[in-house]
């Protein structure tokens, strides 16, 4: 009987260290996960925004990870800005960074703390799913929107450079 008692605590007692380390460990996975799609349209961004001619368009698949065995789940990922739901703590000195020039790609696993990505363009969120620009009949939100995407699902984003006030601008939208 009194092995019974010691295995089952040992076994609690290896159950209780090691949690800690998994919980770390499936959040680590995710942030890699969710910054290395981060990565991908900033780049995608940048690139765009270096383009000549207004209309050129990028079309992107990204798969951010979801609650697993092996990821931790996501609170939001933010293209553009931080999500209007966000608390002011978890908005900071963000708003700051997103300007005509630049903005900014976020992102918080649940219970974690914000990453933040900065992007040289201008990125505005188009409603209607087109990807069309400012200028063609889509209908361009302001500056400090943001487009927010869950965790768990593939998302096709369509990035388009508009011109804009004599300004390059990129625009998102998903399908």
């Amino acid at each position: 009987m009194i092995r019974v008692l010691l295995g089952v605590a040992l076994a609690v007692a290896l159950v209780a260290v090691t949690t800690p380390a998994l919980e770390e460990a499936r959040a680590s996975r995710t942030e890699r996960l969710t910054e290395r799609e981060l990565d991908r349209v900033g780049t995608a961004v940048e690139e765009l925004a270096r383009e000549e001619a207004p209309g050129a368009r990028r079309t992107l698949t990204l798969s951010l990870p979801g609650d697993s065995a092996t990821e931790a789940p996501l609170s939001f990922v933010a293209l553009g800005g931080v999500p209007d739901g966000a608390s002011a703590d978890e908005r900071g000195s963000v708003s700051e960074a997103d300007t005509a020039a630049r903005d900014i790609l976020v992102f918080r696993v649940a219970g974690g703390r914000r990453h933040v990505r900065r992007v040289g363009a201008d990125l505005r969120v188009v409603r209607g799913g087109t990807g069309r620009g400012v200028r063609d009949g889509t209908r361009s939100t302001a500056d400090s929107r943001a487009l927010v995407l869950r965790g768990g699902a593939t998302y096709e984003v369509t990035l388009r450079l508009v011109r804009a006030d004599g300004r390059r601008i990129v625009v998102v939208a998903v399908r």
